[in-house]
């Protein structure tokens, strides 16, 4: 899978151990656009050189409530189908302060929100996509700012909670970000993290066709050792790790397999799939163990 080829990177340093040294894993090309490396203090996994993909990109596509993508109708399907897998995240913020301020970085059109929101919780959301935005402030009434964290101007200790799913992998700089998340979070605050994790079977077997090492939006590989490393220098406490599942259909599962094998007519198929009614009837829940979900919690004194 790696090459013997080494190299250094002293614009680009390891996120997470800053060194200069990596060995190369996938050429650019052959698993997406970019080069990626393996670091050789640290072993993250990180695509070099990096490419400036940042969230305020999908904001400037346009401007305001009309920037980004739109949001298809099969995506708002499988965010509300989702749910389910987010049960027991709910519950853990829902029970960590009841009635407290949670936040969601990347927030999509909002759907886990508006159901703390329903809890009783007082919720914002930060999403760059301003259609995705807007569709969560005029269905869910939703505090759903277009704003990247760093432009968010909040206040720091203002929040009991906050989620970033799914997000982390596509960010230049993620420990900067995860500094920025502990602070603007009280003492004790709970955040949790989740993406796509690398040190698993489906990694080893799938290679360079693995469904999320294609995805030229991603400039980070995760494993459980580097991400927990991550977020400790960031300070703070890692409270449990999981790999969840997900419910899928089967339009998800040939998307995916399209992407991945680089078959634009199993992806159409997919596509076509997410129209007709029984493809939700025909969900199910999956494991393939390719998910990284961690609970952390901010020190009770900053000063710790």
């Amino acid at each position: 899978m790696s090459s013997t080829t080494s190299g250094k990177g002293a614009t680009q340093p390891c996120n997470l151990c800053e060194s200069n040294h990596w060995k190369v894993v996938f050429e650019a090309g052959v698993a997406q656009e970019g080069r990626i490396v393996r670091c050789l203090q640290c072993e993250l996994l990180y695509v070099h050189p990096r490419k400036r993909i940042e969230l305020k990109d999908y904001r400037d596509r346009g401007g305001g409530d009309d920037a980004g993508w739109e949001l298809s109708p099969s995506s708002l399907e499988r965010q509300k189908s989702q749910l389910r897998d987010y049960r027991a995240t709910l519950n853990d913020v829902a029970q960590h302060a009841p009635g407290g301020k949670v936040v969601e970085i990347g927030c999509s059109s909002g759907t886990l929100l508006a159901e703390l929101q329903s809890r009783g919780m007082q919720c914002m959301g930060l999403e760059p996509n301003g259609h995705a935005a807007r569709y969560g402030r005029e269905t869910y009434g939703l505090d759903i700012r277009t704003h990247i964290l760093s432009e968010a101007n909040i206040e720091k200790d203002s929040f009991d909670a906050a989620l970033l799913l799914h997000v982390i992998e596509h960010l230049e700089n993620p420990l900067e970000v995860l500094c920025q998340i502990r602070t603007l979070l009280k003492p004790g605050g709970l955040f949790v993290l989740e993406t796509p994790r690398y040190d698993t079977w489906s990694f080893k077997l799938f290679g360079r066709r693995e469904r999320n090492v294609v995805d030229n939006w991603h400039l980070y590989f995760f494993t459980k050792k580097t991400l927990s490393a991550l977020l400790e220098k960031a300070g703070f406490i890692i409270e449990k790790t999981s790999s969840p599942g997900r419910t899928v259909n089967p339009s998800r599962l040939f998307i995916v397999l399209g992407k991945s094998l680089r078959l634009s007519s199993i992806e159409a198929l997919g596509q076509w799939l997410a129209k007709r009614k029984l493809n939700e009837l025909l969900s199910f829940p999956l494991n393939l163990g390719d998910i990284l979900r961690i609970t952390a919690k901010v020190p009770a004194s900053h000063a710790q």
